[in-house]
């Protein structure tokens, strides 16, 4: 059967403040001159013309990966170049960072502090082969399709002829750079994973999520859930949402985000720049909801919102550490999550972490990978490659699910 392709109109879109410095620039969107721009695809469009033009240190300051595009089913996706990836650089565009720093960072951080400095000693006997392995295979250098630099990516169910023309354009574009696409998980996008495994890609085991159907009546009769709502319909703290947030307040919101995203956890997050939360105020890329309390503001929360895949989730959320663990700040933000996704008809991916928090709210585990493509490297290199592979699809899978238990 022929597939019939609409035929693109050239629409001519004004930047925003954050960006007015760049000459406007004619993109190429789908839908009519006479129809209005869906605004998720206004907001991705701007991302990724300003990321290719500054890289992607632009709206994540501790990452330095180039920025180029591919074009998949008749829209734009960026992809993510890393040539040198330190110790700081976020697991969203670095590999290394994902798999071999942030688990390392992890096991010596759990660890009683007596015995820190013997996992530190082994933990260099485990993951020292591990990083040769992946230098070798230069998949920390791989190009990464579709990705935003955020912790999870949402993507359209893509059809096989679209993975296909995908996966012979990128393999000549990028002879030896190993090919990824992070965030797949067979119970959020089936077919997706299903034709990427048809094409030849590898699927690699990254984390384990959570997931949640806020529509079943059974996620809020858990008794936490219950708890939650009630706590956040207490009236102590003001809910604002987007339409009512300014400018100078973004310095605030950033601030709590960091003290519970970089300082609390680990600065292999992504560390939003002042420019990431302009352009999600201005344009919607992330739909942010803060939490005011006497005055202050204590929370944040960054919806991620694609209609076309039925899924929300939250790439940004953080609240004033400072405050007595009784306010319930992290509690109330949950809630408040749970709420816009049963309101928006919208599935819930919880994302990873906070396994037992999450459990009690809905939240079903179920494994997430990165897809891998290599049969176009050099045969040396795809050797190496294949071989870090084998390795994790062996060991990750149950490493994820005891470490999911604790």
């Amino acid at each position: 059967m022929q597939r019939i392709v609409q035929p693109f109109t050239v629409v001519c879109i004004c930047i925003p403040k954050f960006e007015r410095t760049l000459t406007p620039l004619s993109l190429k969107l789908r839908p009519p001159l006479n129809t209005p721009l869906p605004p998720r695809m206004v907001a991705d469009a701007l991302w990724l013309l300003t990321a290719r033009s500054r890289g992607g240190n632009h709206w994540v300051s501790n990452v330095h990966s180039d920025i180029e595009s591919v074009d998949i089913a008749g829209h734009s996706y960026p992809v993510t170049l890393l040539n040198n990836s330190d110790w700081q650089e976020s697991y969203v565009a670095s590999p290394r960072s994902t798999w071999l720093r942030y688990a390392r960072q992890e096991a010596i951080r759990n660890v009683a502090p007596g015995f820190a400095g013997i996992m530190k000693a082994a933990s260099c006997l485990i993951f020292g082969p591990l990083s040769a392995l992946m230098h070798a295979s230069k998949l920390d250098e791989a190009a990464i399709i579709g990705n935003y630099l955020i912790s999870t990516n949402l993507y359209p169910q893509w059809n096989a002829r679209d993975i296909a023309d995908l996966t012979d354009n990128m393999r000549q574009r990028h002879t030896d750079r190993p090919l990824m696409i992070r965030n797949i998980c067979p119970e959020v996008s089936p077919e997706l994973t299903d034709n990427l495994t048809a094409q030849g890609w590898k699927m690699l085991p990254s984390r384990m999520i959570y997931l949640c159907d806020p529509q079943q009546k059974t996620v809020w009769k858990h008794n936490h859930v219950k708890q939650d709502v009630k706590l956040l319909a207490d009236g102590q703290v003001d809910i604002v949402h987007q339409e009512h947030l300014k400018l100078c307040d973004l310095h605030d919101l950033r601030d709590v985000f960091r003290q519970l995203f970089i300082d609390k956890h680990s600065h292999l997050n992504p560390d939003f720049s002042p420019a990431f939360f302009e352009l999600c105020l201005e344009t919607g890329f992330l739909e942010l909801i803060g939490l005011r309390w006497q005055g202050r503001w204590v929370g944040i929360l960054g919806l991620y919102v694609h209609p076309e895949s039925g899924w929300i989730t939250t790439p940004l959320i953080g609240y004033d550490t400072s405050l007595p663990q009784e306010l319930g700040l992290y509690r109330r933000l949950m809630a408040l999550l749970l709420q816009q996704a049963k309101e928006r008809e919208c599935r819930l991916h919880y994302s990873s972490g906070a396994s037992q928090f999450k459990r009690a709210r809905g939240g079903v585990p179920a494994l997430e990978y990165t897809a891998v493509y290599d049969d176009h490297l050099p045969k040396q290199q795809k050797k190496y490659s294949g071989i870090f592979i084998k390795l994790f699809q062996q060991c990750a899978p149950g490493m994820l699910k005891r470490a999911d238990q604790l």
